[in-house]
Formats: structure tokens, C-alpha cells, sequence
């Protein structure tokens, strides 16, 4: 084990309060309260692009991950695994049969298509497979790509401390892997559309985060007296919020390639930079997603993530309000509220039951 241990678990709360600010941008977008005509279409433009708040969590994802367990080698792959899926496995389960059941009651019917619906969206592959990217719980997509990135972080890991320049090499390596597999697998037999989907263009931003974590572990950067970082990511976010839809005129964002160099652009020149300024920087800024209150809302973002489209949300529009604040507000509030009595409690129940490795009996 590493002399720096210490720093490893090291916590950092203005990261945990970043985590709900990415949530509640993805609310926006998906909720999209200007849509009304009379907002200017300017408006409308950058709140469609508040869709980052995916690729915030995963350059976050990638970074926490790196600065939590590069330096533990060999790692303890099973403790590594049952924090993992502890941390995100049970409220996933248990929001996820709930969706299923509302279907159920409400159509009072089954099928084979249903089914195969269910498995691939329990196990975490959903994403891999066009027709039903968007089943189960809609926005867990996301969720297949952590869990493909929680289990090969660690063989990554192994390969960037043998040769560093395999940090630049491996996102365009699974990059192209990605490409040849779609086109392989394009064919009329393809079943559900596997593949299809170029989930593999979001390995840019997982390895952002590995390389701010990478460079952090090596004391590469000092803090500023000026929040020098904070600002330069900031501004880089806003000028992609605004510049994105004038730069979809010279480039096509919707082809892997497109994609590529707008996740390359969006998470090594943004969001790094603002974690790091979140890390290393005192402004406020950073004091104020370091607050109690803003790292409560951080801590049940997941729950949040979660629950924010489906049918909980269409049950507070339908009963309680239709009006988009009030809806983000209860919402935030369930979030909590099932984050203290149920989803802290699992965690540490399945680390403390599982995470613990076997102990050998002693012969006689």
C-alpha cells in the first residue's frame, strides 16, 4: 500500500455538492421549463446542451475512482466490486422494480419483450442495445457505462502505472475498438441493435477524471491564490453552452468521431479543470458546494438522478402540482429523505456484510 493512504480518503465536499448541481442541470433539460414561446430561442439553446450534467458525473466517476485506487496494487478486487455495487446497485434495484410494477398495474399485461426488457435493464447492459436504450428507468443508460468503467478501471490502472502514455493511448484504442464492433455487428440479424449505440465515445470523459486523478496523486498541481482553474473551466462550460449550437454548423456532432472531439474539448478543457479548481481552490464558489446543506443534496443527487423522469415525477404532476419548481423541490426532498433512511443505510450494510475479505481457518 501507498504512503498515501491518508490522502486517498481524503473527502472532498465540493465535489459532492457539484454532483447535485449536474443532477439538477439534467432536470432542466429534461423538463425544459423555457420551453414557452416567449422565451428567445438563445435561451432555449444553451438549456438543451444541459445534458453535461451526464458527462460531469462521468469525468467525476473517473476521477474519484483513480484518486480513491490507483495507488492500492495489487487492489482487493472484491472489496473494490461490493463498494461499487453498494454504492449504486440497491437504490438502482429497487427504483427499477418499481418502475416495472407501475407498468405492470397499469397495463395489466406481460411479454416476452417485457421480459427481455427487464433483464437487460436489472443487469446494467441496457445501453448497449438500440431498442432498449431508454427502457426501464430511461435515464440509467448512463449507469452501463459506470459499471463497464468500474471493472476495467482497475486492469487501466495496471497498464498507466507500467507505461504512462498508456493514459492517452487506451480512450482511442477502446475508441476505435468501439467503431470496428458497431460496424461488425451492423447487420439485419442484429438482435435488439447491439451494439449500435456508441456508448464507447463517453471513454473520454472516464479518463478526463483518471487523469486529473493520475496528476493529482503526483502532486502535479499547487493551489492558486487565484481561483485560476475554477474560473478557466467555468468559462469554458459557458462558452460550449452558448457556442455549441455555432459550432454544430462546421462540425457534425452526431457522428463517433464528432462526438469524440466535443467530449475531448467539453471534459479536458471544462470540467477538469473545474474539479480541480473545486480541489485545490478556495473561492466561493467552492464554499458554497462545500456547505452542509449543498452536500446533502451531493449525497442523495443519486436518488435523485434517479427518480427525477418516470413515474414518480408524473405522480406529483398529476396529484400534488404541475408546476416544474414545486416538482424539483419535492423531488429533492424524497431524494434526501430515502438517501437517510434507505440508501445510506444498504451501503453500509452490503460493504460491512461483503467487503470484508474472507478470513482463512487456522489449522490445527
Amino acid at each position: 500500500m501507498s504512503d498515501n493512504t491518508a490522502e486517498l480518503k481524503k473527502f472532498f465536499p465540493a465535489l459532492t455538492g457539484f454532483r447535485a448541481i449536474a443532477a439538477w442541470m439534467i432536470f432542466v433539460y429534461h423538463f425544459m421549463p423555457f420551453a414557452n414561446p416567449k422565451y428567445p430561442l438563445w435561451i432555449k439553446q444553451i438549456v438543451w446542451e444541459f445534458h453535461i450534467g451526464v458527462d460531469m458525473f462521468f469525468v467525476l466517476s473517473g476521477f474519484l475512482i483513480t484518486y480513491r485506487y490507483f495507488n492500492d496494487h495489487p487492489i482487493h478486487f472484491r472489496k473494490y466490486m461490493v463498494n461499487r455495487i453498494a454504492r449504486i446497485y440497491p437504490m438502482y434495484f429497487l427504483i427499477t422494480a418499481a418502475v416495472f410494477l407501475v407498468w405492470y398495474f397499469q397495463n395489466g399485461t406481460w411479454n416476452m419483450e417485457k421480459t427481455v426488457e427487464a433483464i437487460v435493464s436489472f443487469t446494467m447492459t441496457k445501453a448497449l442495445f438500440s431498442k432498449f436504450h431508454l427502457g426501464g428507468i430511461p435515464q440509467g443508460w448512463t449507469l452501463t457505462l459506470e459499471e463497464m468503467f468500474y471493472l476495467t478501471a482497475p486492469f487501466y490502472f495496471i497498464l498507466i502505472r507500467k507505461k504512462s502514455w498508456w493514459l492517452f493511448a487506451l480512450p482511442f484504442l477502446i475508441l476505435i475498438s468501439g467503431l470496428l464492433l458497431k460496424n461488425m455487428t451492423a447487420v439485419p440479424q442484429n438482435i435488439w441493435g447491439f451494439l449500435q449505440p456508441a456508448v464507447y465515445t463517453y471513454i473520454f470523459e472516464f479518463f478526463a477524471g483518471i487523469g486529473l486523478g493520475w496528476l493529482l496523486l503526483k502532486k502535479k498541481f499547487t493551489a492558486f491564490k487565484f481561483p485560476t482553474a475554477t474560473v478557466f473551466g467555468i468559462a469554458v462550460l459557458a462558452f460550449y453552452l452558448v457556442g455549441k449550437h455555432w459550432a454544430s454548423g462546421f462540425i457534425d456532432f452526431k457522428t463517433e468521431i464528432g462526438r469524440a472531439v466535443e467530449m475531448i474539448f467539453l471534459s479536458v478543457l471544462g470540467i477538469a479543470p473545474l474539479l480541480l479548481g473545486l480541489i485545490k481552490e478556495k473561492s466561493m464558489i467552492s464554499k458554497i458546494l462545500g456547505g452542509r446543506i449543498m452536500v446533502l443534496l451531493g449525497k442523495s443527487s443519486y436518488i435523485f438522478y434517479l427518480i427525477h423522469k418516470g413515474f414518480v415525477p408524473v405522480f406529483i404532476n398529476d396529484y400534488i402540482s404541475d408546476n416544474k419548481l414545486v416538482i424539483f423541490i419535492l423531488l429533492n426532498i424524497l431524494s434526501v429523505i430515502l438517501f437517510i433512511y434507505l440508501e445510506e443505510p444498504l451501503n453500509h450494510y452490503i460493504r460491512k456484510k461483503f467487503g470484508k475479505p474472507a478470513v482463512k481457518a487456522v489449522e490445527a
